[in-house]
């Protein structure tokens, strides 16, 4: 059996971006649960939701050009930032930087993703609705992708081992682990 260390953390939740203030904020007993502000929830029963709070990084807030470009987050869902985000907080965190082709073979990516770029799929069955196919994103495929999260931040950080994503509910976090592993 092989050995498995974890030896960098990297987190965005809704209480704060990085694991240090996640969990100072779990130790004083807040909540990430507020009203929804990303769209009007008047309608739904439920208005309430654990949202990633955007603003410009102070208080553990996400500040999402600490992590990649106006340009190239249009392109994107925001699960493949977050991902990004808490790739790069765990890899500076390990103190870990391939540098040889050997090193960078040996480092994979493995994300778990409960279902992928839903943001992407809503937005665009509604601009289908109203505006019609021709409207729809050349980006919209690979926004749905569970794995174009895994892709993009082996690009971004360079690593060429395996790299894959596991979609698998509420299991998904315990299943990308497993796989990691073996």
């Amino acid at each position: 059996m092989r050995r498995v260390v974890v030896t960098g953390m990297g987190m965005v939740s809704p209480l704060a971006c990085g694991v240090e203030p996640t969990w100072k904020k779990l130790l004083q007993g807040s909540s990430g649960a507020g009203r929804i502000s990303r769209f009007d929830p008047g309608e739904f029963a439920t208005k309430y939701a654990c949202e990633i709070n955007f603003g410009n990084g102070t208080h553990g807030s996400f500040h999402p050009d600490d992590w990649m470009d106006a340009k190239d987050r249009r392109k994107v869902d925001d699960f493949i930032l977050y991902g990004i985000a808490a790739a790069e907080e765990a890899i500076k965190d390990s103190g870990w930087k391939p540098r040889s082709k050997t090193e960078k073979e040996r480092s994979g990516v493995m994300i778990g993703s409960g279902i992928g770029g839903l943001g992407s799929i809503a937005k665009t069955a509604l601009l289908i609705e109203e505006r019609g196919p021709r409207r729809v994103s050349p980006f919209l495929i690979t926004n749905m992708l569970a794995d174009t999260a895994s892709g993009l931040i082996a690009i971004d950080l360079g690593l060429k081992g395996p790299n894959f994503a596991v979609t698998a509910a509420c299991a998904t976090g315990g299943a990308a682990t497993g796989e990691a592993i073996s």
